[in-house]
């Protein structure tokens, strides 16, 4: 096994700054600094795939265990790449062999001995709910066996936080935990250590009635100009505080000074001027293939946590025709073409920010949980 760290292909960086960039209205990063030595970084998984990508912004070309259906195809590859992951629904839906794919465990390991930090998902899959599913024993394995190979590594949590995970045009809110060296002995003690300090910076309200509080108070810090995480990260420690769960104080510069009203007097809904249905007009019709083609992808997903994936692999891939279709205009008529892409980019700049979705609150709701597409 070779001795150099893995490290994303640029391709994967360029193209997981496009959705960023593209997709998204924001993306912020707060908490403490990213550790620069090896690191194994935990991660929250809220949105399927795409939280690789968002991820990207804090943690640069930082590979992961990945699974193996997204990288089968040659159109995923070019997007997403890293540690292979064959999970147990995988080799009954591709029929892959168990030892088809090297250990992960073991690719892990090596990442962090020679002197690379790695991505780790610990639920194994994504939801969009009020809190974490439940967390793999394979951090506490590769955490013990890099302390009995007495490697020295960081332990560092992130936590992504959507607005709204399906929403074009949405805010993500990175927030980035302290890094720490465990001191657990046991499998059973590390896994409780890493959970501890993973939940401790993720969404994990105690139930759906909560996250629609807490969202509802957010997304009003968000219209205010704060950090969406950052405030609800604050009014959950809060909730959670109240409701007698064991107290964890924030660090103060993770923090917003501003008190924000209880989620009753907070309206979800946008102003009239904030919807601006010229500028979703100006953007279909300044983008038609892209946009039809994300739309018609999107209803492949089978749940909130998966609709982006799907609207950016097929917007993406009817680029080509788009910018053919421009260039088609260009030679026929140059100044309307002109026209008609700066329309465009205005409708995509003016896009309106979709405001949350509540969860339901009714118990025979289906949770909105699938696995990784």
């Amino acid at each position: 096994m070779s001795s150099t760290p893995l490290t994303l292909p640029r391709r994967c960086c360029f193209l997981g700054w496009l959705v960023r960039t593209l997709y998204y209205r924001r993306v912020s990063v707060r908490g403490d600094s990213v550790s620069r030595r090896p690191t194994l970084f935990l991660l929250s998984h809220r949105n399927g795939a795409t939280d690789g990508q968002i991820y990207m912004t804090a943690l640069g070309d930082t590979p992961s265990l990945i699974s193996i259906q997204l990288l089968r195809h040659w159109y995923l590859r070019l997007f997403f790449a890293g540690i292979p992951v064959v999970r147990d629904k995988d080799r009954v839906r591709y029929g892959i062999a168990a030892d088809a794919v090297p250990s992960p465990v073991r690719a892990a390991i090596a990442q962090i001995k020679n002197g690379g930090s790695l991505c780790l998902y610990p639920e194994g899959t994504s939801a969009w709910q009020a809190h974490p599913l439940p967390y793999h024993n394979g951090m506490a394995v590769i955490v013990a066996r890099l302390k009995a190979a007495g490697v020295d590594f960081d332990v560092q949590p992130l936590a992504a936080y959507y607005s709204k995970p399906d929403g074009f045009r949405s805010r993500v809110s990175i927030i980035v935990g302290t890094a720490f060296r465990p001191l657990g002995e046991s499998i059973a003690d590390l896994q409780a250590e890493l959970a501890d300090a993973l939940d401790y910076i993720s969404v994990n309200a105690a139930d759906n009635a909560a996250f629609n509080r807490i969202q509802a108070r957010a997304w009003r810090g968000a219209r205010d100009g704060a950090d969406y995480g950052a405030v609800f990260l604050r009014i959950q420690a809060a909730e959670n505080t109240a409701q007698n769960c064991p107290e964890k104080p924030l660090p103060a510069t993770w923090l917003v000074t501003r008190a924000y009203p209880p989620a009753d007097t907070v309206d979800l809904r946008a102003s009239k001027a904030e919807h601006r249905p010229w500028a979703k007009v100006l953007f279909a019709l300044g983008f038609p293939l892209i946009a039809a083609a994300a739309l018609l992808a999107g209803r492949a997903a089978d749940g909130r946590n998966n609709t982006t994936f799907f609207r950016v692999l097929g917007g993406a891939a009817a680029v080509v025709p788009q910018i053919l279709l421009w260039l088609t205009a260009c030679y026929c008529a140059p100044l309307p073409a002109l026209l008609w892409l700066i329309l465009g980019i205005c409708g995509w700049y003016y896009y309106p920010e979709p405001a949350p979705v509540p969860l339901a609150e009714h118990p025979d709701a289906a949770a909105d949980h699938v696995a990784d597409e």
